[in-house]
């Protein structure tokens, strides 16, 4: 039994971070989606808030740990 975690670069701001694959908010980029750390998602959040749109959810595993069966 094992976990795995994915790592990569912010979209957003270029940071390495580590994610769940399955649960990380990504962002639509030339028809790919492409993954975006807490702190952007943040940023994402407050500009959805402020434009009065619907807020983006944080899974709460986004930033953890995978299974290894969910893989």
């Amino acid at each position: 039994m094992g976990y795995a975690i994915v790592t990569g670069t912010c979209f957003g701001c270029q940071e390495f971070f580590g994610y769940n694959p399955h649960k990380v908010p990504s962002i639509p980029v030339n028809g790919v989606r492409q993954a975006i750390c807490r702190d952007c998602v943040g940023i994402v959040q407050g500009n959805q808030r402020r434009d009065k749109l619907p807020v983006t959810e944080i899974h709460p595993q986004a930033y953890e740990p995978i299974h290894e069966s969910e893989l």
